[in-house]
């Protein structure tokens, strides 16, 4: 975040001391801002987490009209952080009973303030999904009990959401999808150490616009991916890069046990193919630690975004209206896939700046040849 972010949004706080006795009460009033969208929302969170300590935070949402399904996962999650932060400090939220539908989805129980309903006990529609928490350690034992992969367990949530995203609950964008969003939960159980995880979605039909949301509080991509010697993920820039690309895993590589068989083996190609659907007229959002990164359609590349995030973040935005066009390419990113998979076992390490640059150019293939030969004219 640019330091003119940071002093906007510290403009909209205001310091309120209140003299008792002989000491000074310090309350700091945080203005809402008015839309929470993607960047306010990751605006608002980074400066939530430069908070000094004070008597009280008390959070005003008079301004607050509009809060989309990403930022009530990130911006809920950022506040009951930063009342773990100062267990002594009193958090409290002041006008903010016009936000019904917030309250619904369950935003405001997710930080502990007793309005609306609690995450997952709002039933949802195919027009939304509203917040809800799973908890990694009971989705495992519950598959060991029915002898079932986790996946499997995260089956029905996932083909929820693809229904929702596509409009269908059958066809090759659905299957699709369906998988993309379940590698995604499923990794979050396998791979975040995470104790638990938040999703929430939104349909928006007049927009032709389908937003999904996934957050945990685990380890995050570069410690994830810290296992796999072929990559240098040694920051959560190059972290993010490499989790982008094709069957990049912190398990499942050159050399590594396998241990793992069957349709919930670790491919590698959950957050790849999601991310190429999701630029085809939308756009995916990542964030790990000090970093996040915003993918769109070619020839606007992508942008990154400073985080102060523990964990892992995505936020995918579909376009309905292009699901036609959707269906023909499906084909293409997973044959692309698996062709930049095999051309980069002919080179086992790839380097951070060719993931970064493959994923500027949505995967042209003929970078990825020009990679190769300016590699190979090295050795």
């Amino acid at each position: 975040m640019s330091a003119l972010e940071f002093q906007r949004i510290l403009s909209l706080s205001k310091y309120i001391l209140f003299q008792k006795g002989a000491s000074a009460i310090v309350t700091i009033r945080i203005a809402v801002p008015r839309s929470l969208d993607l960047p306010s929302a990751l605006s608002f969170s980074f400066f939530l987490a430069k908070a000094e300590q004070a008597d009280e935070f008390l959070f005003d949402f008079s301004q607050t009209r509009h809060l989309e399904p990403f930022p009530m996962l990130l911006v809920s999650s950022e506040i009951r952080r930063l009342a773990n932060r100062f267990p002594g400090t009193k958090t409290s939220c002041t006008n903010f009973r016009h936000m019904t539908y917030a309250g619904h989805m369950g935003f405001f129980q997710a930080f502990g303030l007793d309005f609306g309903k609690a995450p997952g006990e709002a039933n949802g529609s195919r027009r939304y999904l509203p917040l809800k928490l799973f908890r990694c350690e009971q989705l495992i034992q519950s598959a060991v009990r029915k002898g079932v992969e986790v996946g499997n367990e995260l089956e029905g949530e996932s083909q929820h959401m693809a229904e929702m995203l596509c409009g269908s609950d059958s066809g090759a964008v659905f299957e699709t999808l369906s998988y993309s969003v379940r590698e995604m939960m499923r990794n979050v159980v396998e791979h975040s150490k995470a104790t638990q995880f938040g999703i929430c979605a939104q349909f928006w039909p007049s927009m032709n616009r389908v937003e999904v949301a996934i957050l945990d509080r685990g380890i995050g991509l570069r410690k994830s991916l810290e296992n796999n010697p072929h990559i240098d993920a040694s920051n959560d820039k190059r972290a993010i890069n490499y989790a982008l690309m094709p069957a990049v895993s912190g398990k499942a590589f050159k050399g590594a046990r396998r241990r793992q068989r069957g349709p919930w083996a670790n491919s590698g190609f959950g957050l790849y193919m999601t991310s190429r659907i999701c630029r085809n007229g939308g756009t995916f959002f990542v964030a790990s630690g000090d970093t996040g990164m915003l993918l769109t359609k070619k020839s606007e590349a992508k942008r990154y975004f400073d985080c102060i995030f523990g964990g892992t973040a995505i936020r995918m935005v579909v376009r309905t209206d292009q699901l036609a066009d959707l269906k023909d390419a499906l084909e293409v990113y997973r044959n692309e896939g698996y062709l930049i998979q095999n051309r980069y076992k002919e080179i086992v390490s790839i380097d951070p700046s060719s993931a970064s640059l493959m994923l500027s150019q949505d995967f042209d293939l003929s970078v990825w040849d020009r990679i190769l030969a300016k590699l190979k004219g090295t050795r």
